[in-house]
């Protein structure tokens, strides 16, 4: 039996090294994986032909009468105007009163509220008024990141299918909807 040299320690630990480096650089990925919701990321199963979002907790309409969520079968046969919003967005604050405006001239808006605290957007619809006829939670921006938007304000005139027929991504303005949305909307009616 020969005996153990230099070379042979330094092989031994340096393969020891190696393999806890390894191990090391595992358990960070796997901790950002978790923490960044990468699996959500890279395996986002939605759709605007497959989803459905959760109500609000505690969101009503002005009679009292809870606001649902709602699903990709509720846009299935009709146009409307799915419009992605938070309370926080500042473009969302500055339009509201043109989403008010289309509302009050009979255009069916869905709302997906992105990200945000449901206090929050409760408070904003109470104090701006509700234009929605339903208003779904997409707490992780997996409708969003689906629909190609990559933060709000995002408008989709959606036409039976469902399908995009119209993309708005970030604000809109009057023109917009006077050349963009309505137009699409009035295909379908």
């Amino acid at each position: 039996m020969r005996a153990a040299t230099n070379d042979d320690r330094r092989m031994t630990t340096s393969r020891r090294g190696l393999l806890l480096a390894a191990f090391g650089l595992a358990a960070v990925g796997a901790e950002v994986w978790s923490r960044k919701d990468l699996s959500v990321r890279f395996f986002n199963t939605l759709s605007i032909e497959a989803f459905d979002l959760p109500p609000t907790p505690g969101l009503t309409f002005a009679d009292g009468r809870p606001t649902p969520g709602f699903a990709s079968a509720d846009l299935a046969d009709k146009h409307a105007l799915l419009y992605l919003w938070a309370s926080y967005c500042p473009s969302c604050r500055a339009e509201h009163h043109l989403v008010m405006a289309l509302a009050q001239k009979g255009v069916a808006i869905y709302g997906a509220n992105v990200k945000d605290d449901p206090d929050h957007a409760r408070r904003f619809l109470a104090e701006h008024g509700n234009p929605f006829v339903a208003v779904g939670r997409d707490e992780r921006a997996l409708l969003q990141r689906a629909l190609g938007a990559r933060g709000v304000p995002a408008s989709f005139v959606v036409a039976p299918g469902p399908k995009i027929d119209i993309a708005i991504l970030g604000p809109i303005d009057e023109d917009a909807i006077a050349t963009r949305v309505l137009p699409a909307l009035a295909k379908g009616a």
